[in-house]
């Protein structure tokens, strides 16, 4: 089983830069953080961060489903530095909006080892396929 440790991925830049998440811990919703630390971000508010969350799911009535849930986020905020004030100091930067992505899956515990593997890899590929690429890219829809 793997442990716990720091998670390096490319960026989508035209030359990728690598992007290097720390451990964090858990939060007091049970969501386990990464933040970026390299390169590190100028000002911790710009820090990108992954969040990873899994429990077994629970029926209606409150009792164990033979599933479990497993999330992924990643908040990639953007920084913005206002006007100065009327002293001409420059405020800190404030986070001006953020990028977030979630990715959930509900697997079926007694499924095979393959068909979660299937899972992830048609959830990877279809982010790679022309049309999701379009739509989140250029936000061009894909319907007429």
């Amino acid at each position: 089983m793997p442990q716990i440790s720091t998670i390096v991925i490319n960026d989508g830049a035209a030359s990728p830069v690598a992007h290097t998440f720390t451990p964090l811990g858990k939060d007091a919703d049970g969501v386990f953080w990464w933040e970026q630390t390299t390169p590190a971000p100028a000002n911790k508010l710009g820090a990108k961060r992954i969040g990873y969350k899994q429990t077994r799911e629970l029926s209606s009535k409150n009792q164990l489903t033979a599933s479990s849930k497993v999330g992924y986020s990643i908040t990639l905020p953007t920084l913005e530095t206002l006007a100065n004030n009327s002293a001409g100091i420059t405020p800190p930067p404030t986070v001006s909006y953020k990028e977030i992505a979630y990715v959930n899956m509900t697997l079926a515990e007694r499924s095979l080892t393959q068909e979660r593997k299937d899972t992830r890899v048609l959830t990877i590929n279809l982010l790679g396929h022309a049309m999701a690429v379009a739509n989140i890219d250029t936000l061009e829809p894909s319907y007429s």
